[in-house]
C-alpha cells in the first residue's frame, strides 16, 4: 500500500509517496515565503498553497506509483479567512505574525482560567487571538467571514470540498476545551469568536473526505481518494520521532525549536510553564515547549557573517574552533520573542560580552548555545511532568555535530538522531497507515516504519554539564535585567 503524504511547512509544501512500511518512492517540494512586513507583521497569499499543492498531486500522479490514501499534516496556527464561496478574504496571517500583541496583553489577566480550559496562555501565536484581531481591527472582514481556516483545513477543502479541523489544530486554537474537546463557550465570548465561523472538530487520523472529481482531473490523481488529517506537524514529527508512548521526548530544531513529550492524560499537576495540545494520536496528549528560533537565527547569522560560500562542514569546523562558552561570548537568542513559559514578545535578541578578542566563530558558537540553552530549559520543565529517558532529535540544525553534542551537554541526557530526516512527513505515514487498517495502532506502525533506520548517540560529557549550568544561569540573569 501506498501513501502520499503532504507536508505543509512555513517556507515549503512537500509531497511524499511512502510504501505502508516507510520506503520513498517519490518526493517533490515546491518552495514559497511568507511575507515579512513591518510591525512582526507575517502574511502569505493562499494561493500559494493552493498552487503547490496541485503542482505536488499532477507530479505525484506522473510518478506512476498506485496510491491508497493522502496524508495532510501542517503547520498549525495560521488563519485563513474565507466567504461562504470558499474565497480567502485576505493574506493569511501566520502563526509567528505578531499584531496581536496588544489584544493578548488585554487579555492576560484571564491566563488561569483559560489556562485550565485549553491548555494554554493567552498568547499571539495560537489561531484564536488571530481571529478575535480580525474582529476588533478588520470588522468589515470578520463580517463577510464564513468560516476560519488554519491551512489545513483550507487545503483539505480544495481536496474533497469538505470543512473539518482536527482535535491537534484546536488544541492551537485557545478555543478548544482540551477536556471535552469540542470548542468552549466561554472561550469564545472571551475572544468574541462565534462558534458558526469554526470547522467541525474531528479526531486526527480521520478520513475527513475524498479526492474530488475536479482535483483528479487537474492533477491526474484518481478521483475517490481517501483523505486524512494526520495532524500538526509538530504532533507527526513528535510521532516521527517515537513519541508513541508517555514519557519519549522529541526536540525539532527547524525554522523555529520544538519539544514534544508524550503523555496518556493531562497531568494532574500541570502547571502553566509548558503547553498541553492533543496529539496526533487518538486520545492522547502531548506536552509541548517552544523556542521560536533556530535555523532562521543560524540562516541570518550565516548569511551575514559568513555568505553562501560556506558549506556546512565549514561551519562545524568554525564552530569546533571556539571552546565551551564561547571565549566568554554569550548570546540570548530572541530574534523573535521568546515563546514559553514566558511568551514575551517584546524580547529581541542580544550578544553580550563582546570585545575585540571576539572572534566570529564565538559569536557563532554563542548563538547555537544560546539556542541549546533555551530548549533545555523546556527539557528540564518536561521532567518535572514525565520521566524522561533518552531525547530524539531532529530538524535542519541537527545536522550540525558540535550543535548536537551541545544538546547532550546542556539536557545532560543521552540524544539520539536518527537516520531518517523527514520525521513529520514519516509521522503522518504512521497515523495515516493505521487509519487505513495497516497496523493495528500508530505504535505499531512506528516499530514497522523505523526498524532499519541509522541512529546517531551522543552522549553527555561531565565537565561540559557543568560549564553549561553555570552558562544557563548568566543567561537567566541577563534576560531579568533586559526583558522582565
Amino acid at each position: 500500500m501506498n501513501i502520499l503524504v503532504i507536508d505543509v511547512g512555513t517556507s515549503s509544501m512537500r509531497g511524499v509517496i511512502f510504501t505502508h512500511d516507510g520506503q520513498k518512492l517519490f518526493c517533490k517540494q515546491a518552495a514559497y515565503r511568507p511575507l515579512y512586513l513591518e510591525d512582526g507583521w507575517v502574511e502569505q497569499p493562499p494561493e500559494d498553497w493552493e498552487s503547490a499543492l496541485y503542482a505536488i498531486l499532477s507530479a505525484a500522479a506522473g510518478a506512476g506509483f498506485p496510491l491508497a490514501g493522502i496524508a495532510l499534516t501542517s503547520q498549525r496556527s495560521s488563519v485563513i479567512p474565507v466567504d461562504r464561496e470558499m474565497r480567502p478574504l485576505c493574506n493569511a496571517i501566520m502563526w509567528q505574525d505578531k499584531r496581536v500583541m496588544g489584544l493578548c496583553r488585554e487579555r492576560e489577566s484571564e491566563n488561569g482560567w483559560v489556562f485550565e480550559r485549553c491548555g494554554s496562555r493567552v498568547n499571539p501565536v495560537f489561531s484564536g487571538s488571530k481571529m478575535a484581531w480580525v474582529r476588533q481591527e478588520r470588522p468589515d472582514i470578520y463580517e463577510k467571514t464564513y468560516k476560519f481556516l488554519v491551512v489545513p483545513d483550507y487545503l483539505l477543502y480544495l481536496l474533497t470540498g469538505q470543512l473539518a479541523t482536527d482535535h491537534t489544530y484546536g488544541s492551537r486554537s485557545l478555543l478548544m476545551n482540551l477536556r471535552t474537546r469540542q470548542w468552549d463557550a466561554e472561550l469564545l465570548e472571551l475572544f468574541g469568536v462565534e462558534e458558526e465561523k469554526l470547522c467541525l472538530l474531528v479526531e486526527p487520523g480521520s478520513v475527513c473526505g475524498r479526492l474530488t472529481r475536479r482535483v483528479a482531473a487537474l492533477t491526474g490523481c484518481p478521483e475517490g481518494l481517501p483523505v486524512i488529517t494526520a495532524g500538526g506537524d509538530q504532533q507527526c514529527g513528535a510521532v516521527g520521532q517515537g513519541v508513541v508512548k508517555a514519557g519519549t521526548l522529541s526536540v525539532t530544531a527547524g525554522t523555529g525549536g520544538y519539544l514534544i513529550a508524550g503523555a496518556e492524560a493531562i497531568p494532574q499537576n500541570l502547571g502553566q510553564d509548558v503547553l498541553c495540545n492533543c496529539s496526533a494520536i487518538k486520545g492522547q496528549y502531548i506536552l509541548e515547549s517552544s523556542v521560536l528560533t533556530c535555523c532562521s537565527a543560524f540562516d541570518w547569522f550565516q548569511r551575514e557573517f559568513y555568505g553562501p560560500d560556506y558549506t556546512p562542514a565549514q561551519l562545524d569546523k568554525e564552530v569546533a574552533h571556539s571552546p565551551v562558552g564561547a571565549n566568554g561570548c554569550m548570546c540570548l537568542p530572541y530574534f523573535q520573542g521568546r515563546s514559553t513559559p514566558d511568551w514575551n514578545t517584546a524580547a529581541t535578541a542580544t550578544f553580550h560580552n563582546v570585545t575585540l578578542h571576539t572572534q566570529r566563530q564565538d559569536m557563532l558558537r554563542a548563538l547555537l548555545e544560546g539556542i541549546s540553552l533555551e530548549l533545555g530549559r523546556g527539557v528540564q520543565v518536561m521532567g518535572t511532568y514525565v520521566p524522561l529517558g533518552d531525547i530524539y532529535i531532529n530538524g535542519g540544525l541537527t545536522n550540525s555535530e558540535p550543535f548536537n553534542q551541545m544538546q547532550s551537554d546542556v539536557y545532560g541526557l543521552r540524544v539520539l538522531r536518527r537516520g531518517k530526516a523527514d520525521a513529520t512527513a514519516r509521522g503522518a505515514l504512521m497515523v495515516a497507515a493505521q487509519s487505513l487498517g495497516v497496523y493495528k495502532s500508530v505504535g505499531e506502525a512506528y516499530e514497522a516504519v523505523s526498524q532499519h533506520d541509522a541512529v546517531r548517540v551522543y552522549e553527555p560529557k561531565a565537565e561540559n554539564v557543568a560549564a553549561y549550568q553555570a552558562l544557563g544561569k548568566k543567561m537567566d540573569k541577563a534576560y531579568q535585567k533586559l526583558w522582565r
